[in-house]
């Protein structure tokens, strides 16, 4: 394998994940902003502390995801440019 070749795998596998690290960000910012919301209302079976808990670490998880994403892709266009 060449230097370009396997810098070119290098760069479709940076795509891929920073499509992953966005979409996967958002994910789990939604599923633990509704873990939180609806043991809110009480409408799940688990203890408040442990629904806070986990749907505290999922969005921050998330948000953190987003922004690698995010900073991945404005690390590539400052490179591009």
């Amino acid at each position: 394998m060449s230097y370009e070749e396997s810098k070119e795998r290098r760069r479709a596998n940076l795509g891929f994940r920073t499509v992953m690290d966005l979409g996967m960000g958002i994910f789990y910012t939604v599923i633990g902003l509704f873990l939180v919301y609806f043991k809110a209302f009480g409408t799940m079976p688990v203890p408040t502390w442990i629904a806070y808990l986990l749907g505290g670490m999922m969005a921050i998880g998330g948000l953190f995801r987003f922004y690698r994403g995010v900073q991945a892709i404005l690390q590539s266009r400052k490179e591009r440019g």
